[in-house]
């Protein structure tokens, strides 16, 4: 008989140990579930409310339709060509003349507006909704969240206005959709469960180069390295977004091509500026045609690149792709299994894997082992954000450009809308020309012997003694910039920015010549907001600490062809006194005289004074400030003054960067006088430039007054002639083709790069060292 088991029963917690442990235990599941839950569980209920219950409703009110918008006038830039030879000594030298703006276009008829019973389910993507759209056998695509409700009305606004009438907008959330169908902007619904706010734009550009060059050829060559960007967003997940967003992006380019239709894929950021179609159609053969973010370009007339010369990373926000192309839009999304695997990346790698050298007299090459005929769209006019916006190579080839893609730029979206506007590509509302009180501008004075210093030549990785004439110039306009904003704050007016000349470019790892290696132009230039400016983090954002938001406007303002005339023409110079020449000058004691719509100002007024000297003007919506250095002294309120210096502390940008670390520089509101900075620095009277928020000076920095001092007299002659000297040096060792040449007079350290807070096209970058193959380093540095 078998006998009875019985179960031992629980061995009682008795000892200390026993009860200590067991604790232990229970700390360890209880945070587990609790970091479990704060990790995963905001974004897994998020993805199911937006997905299943309730996708992407934020109940924000639907704009009301407007009429269709005025054509805004032709975005060419000729100024900057004037400023290359030297400029002028006075504040009409700064202006950019801008072509005569192109006729308007016919008005759109504005559709119903959709019923009351709108059904987010009835706009798929479908052949049936497609193929009634098709432009000449093509369609162009882009999406956007609700964030990016205006950027596609910019993007559909300039298409129009280019004659494409053959596009679609996808709406990754169904507040976007709505607001779509009430514009009758052709749409359809994504769904993607992505979020709603500002996705964190990021450009992978610089993060598949350094993977690219390190793999391409299957070797190191060279001495150079390039910064790769990665990590988290700014907020937390926008990184994550973003990269969700690319392989959406991949997705549809395949769904769209299912529908056996050529598709044009454009990301929201651009502006098209003429029709495409045609272009495109100069090339039937071709599977896909791509943009690129070639600095240098091979071709100085509308080819398309040479490739491999061409040797930048393809951009993927600008492609075409026809039905030929299937089997590699397959494979390229399978690519993106690997979850570390980044769309543009993934792009190149295909492409590029066993190709051919492009051929004359088309440009087209084999790639994808031979099955895949590629077009690299030339640079110049499917340009990136520094060929069109800072190089203007359209401008100095005589060409038209296509598009415009914001990239490379320093302050997210605020940047990116900002260039737009820069150069009147922005389709605003009415509204956004006129304000209650008014605007205040700048007749910007600018010296003779400061443009000419900046429009001599930089030679050779970026060192401390090739500052002085770049900071001088900028330094000079924030002086003046500087005023008109605490003019603008007392009054409560707009201040409208004025061009910033500059000499340096601006990147995020470090310059050479002066410029992003590669890329070559005439200087001074006029620089983008962005370059010299915090736009992102301290001009966009209310921000309390700083007293009253101030509105700010691009230069370009006045001259939109959307500017009225009643707002233009209501206006009245204040010419400020010089210092010592005071006779017959308004004090702020009474409300000062109009004479011939001029005001004569005493100069260093407290805000008191200025407030009640400029009552007599207030029905003017445009006070120019003339001699606007002397205007402003101090706000009559020390606590005013306080936040006053504590706005200008954070409203500046870097210049960036020098070859050792840390590589950049702060742009001073206060380099005139003595003063603390946003990190607590003590600056003296004579402004000496500090590597980063460090208190360490920079070697080799000479004072602008000696520089400039030096540039008429046989002493800047004599250093002149060497720095030719120096240049024609760098250029025979360039002329031999050698990249290991280059490299030599790159010896660059481990980390240089922005301050991560202004890495806003991607922001908390991880910076790695990666090596380039000789092929990139001779096209980077060729001429263009």
């Amino acid at each position: 008989m078998l006998q009875r088991v019985e179960r031992a029963a629980p061995v009682p917690v008795q000892s200390r140990t026993d009860r200590l442990m067991a604790r232990i235990a229970l700390v360890i599941v209880a945070g587990g579930l609790v970091y479990g839950f704060y990790s995963l569980g905001g974004p897994v209920y998020w993805k199911f409310y937006a997905t299943i219950i309730h996708p992407f409703q934020d109940h924000h009110p639907v704009p009301a339709k407007t009429a269709a918008p005025v054509v805004t006038a032709s975005p060419a830039d000729a100024g900057a060509a004037a400023g290359g030879a030297g400029g002028a000594n006075t504040a009409k030298a700064a202006v950019v003349e801008e072509p005569k703006p192109s006729p308007s276009p016919p008005p759109v008829v504005a559709s119903p507006p959709p019923p009351k019973d709108f059904n987010p389910d009835h706009y798929p993507l479908t052949r049936e909704r497609v193929l009634p759209l098709l432009q000449d056998n093509l369609i162009m695509i882009t999406w956007a969240n609700h964030h990016y409700l205006d950027f596609a009305k910019s993007w559909v606004y300039n298409l129009r206005k280019s004659g494409v009438r053959g596009f679609m907008v996808g709406a990754m959330d169904d507040d976007m959709l709505k607001d779509l169908v009430l514009l009758d902007i052709p749409c359809w619904r994504m769904n993607t469960g992505i979020t709603k706010r500002d996705l964190g734009w990021g450009s992978q550009n610089f993060h598949l180069m350094g993977r690219w060059g390190l793999r391409r050829g299957g070797g190191v060559v060279g001495g150079w390295w390039w910064l790769v960007v990665g990590g988290r967003g700014k907020e937390g997940w926008d990184s994550q977004n973003f990269h969700l967003m690319g392989r959406f992006k991949i997705k549809l380019i395949r769904d769209v091509l299912n529908l056996d239709v050529s598709v044009v894929v454009s990301d929201i950021d651009t502006a098209w500026l003429k029709n495409p179609i045609p272009y495109f159609h100069r090339y039937p053969e071709a599977d896909i045609l791509t943009s690129t973010d070639q600095l240098g370009p091979t071709v100085t007339d509308d080819s398309l690149e040479k490739f491999p010369q061409a040797g930048s990373a393809f951009n993927i926000g600008i492609m075409l792709f026809r039905p030929t192309s299937k089997g590699f839009v397959d494979d390229w999304v399978k690519s993106l299994d690997d979850p570390k695997m980044w769309d543009q990346t993934a792009f190149n790698d295909l492409a590029r894997k066993g190709h051919g050298m492009s051929e004359p007299p088309k440009n087209l090459w084999k790639g994808y082992e031979g099955k895949l005929t590629v077009g690299v769209l030339p640079s110049s006019i499917f340009a990136s954000g520094h060929v069109f916006f800072v190089q203007k190579k359209y401008e100095e080839y005589g060409l038209e450009p296509y598009v415009a893609h914001a990239t490379f730029q320093y302050s997210g979206t605020p940047g990116k809308r900002h260039r737009f506007r820069e150069f009147m590509l922005f389709d605003d509302p009415p509204e956004y020309y006129d304000h209650p009180v008014g605007f205040v501008e700048i007749d910007m004075d600018i010296p003779q012997a400061l443009l000419d210093a900046a429009a001599k030549p930089v030679t050779g990785p970026m060192t401390g003694d090739k500052l002085g004439d770049h900071f001088a110039l900028v330094h000079h306009q924030l002086f003046r910039l500087r005023a008109a904003i605490a003019v603008a704050l007392i009054l409560k007016r707009v201040i409208v920015l004025p061009p910033i000349w500059c000499q340096l470019d601006k990147y995020w790892a470090p310059l050479y010549d002066g410029n992003i290696p590669g890329s070559h132009w005439k200087k001074p230039f006029i620089c983008p907001a962005d370059h010299v400016l915090d736009l992102e983090g301290g001009w966009f954002h209310h921000r309390p600490e700083f007293g009253d938001h101030l509105q700010y406007k691009e230069y370009s303002f006045f001259r939109n062809i959307r500017m009225s005339k009643e707002v233009n023409e209501s206006r009245v110079v204040v010419d400020v006194c010089k210092p010592g020449a005071e006779d017959g000058c308004a004090k702020g004691d009474a409300p000062a005289g109009v004479q011939n719509g001029v005001i004569r100002l005493a100069p260093n007024r407290n805000s008191d004074e200025i407030a009640k000297a400029l009552d007599s003007v207030k029905d003017k919506k445009i006070i120019t400030l003339k001699n606007a250095a002397d205007a402003f002294k101090e706000f009559s309120n020390p606590e005013e003054q306080n936040r006053f210096v504590n706005r200008l502390n954070h409203y500046t940008s870097v210049d960036c960067c020098l070859e050792s670390n840390p590589g950049w520089v702060w742009y001073d509101f206060f380099a005139d006088r003595a003063h603390s900075d946003r990190f607590g620095r003590k600056f003296d009277a004579v402004w000496k430039p500090r590597r980063g928020d460090t208190d360490q000076l920079i070697d080799g920095y000479k004072t602008p007054g000696r520089r400039l001092a030096s540039v008429s007299d046989g002493a800047g002659a004599a250093a002149e002639e060497e720095r030719s000297d120096d240049l024609a040096v760098m250029r025979r060792d360039q002329g031999a083709g050698s990249g290991a040449a280059v490299a030599r007079n790159l010896a660059l350290p481990e980390r240089v790069g922005l301050p991560r807070r202004l890495q806003s096209e991607e922001s908390e970058m991880q910076q790695e060292v990666r090596f380039l193959h000789s092929m990139e380093m001779e096209a980077m540095f060729s001429a263009p």
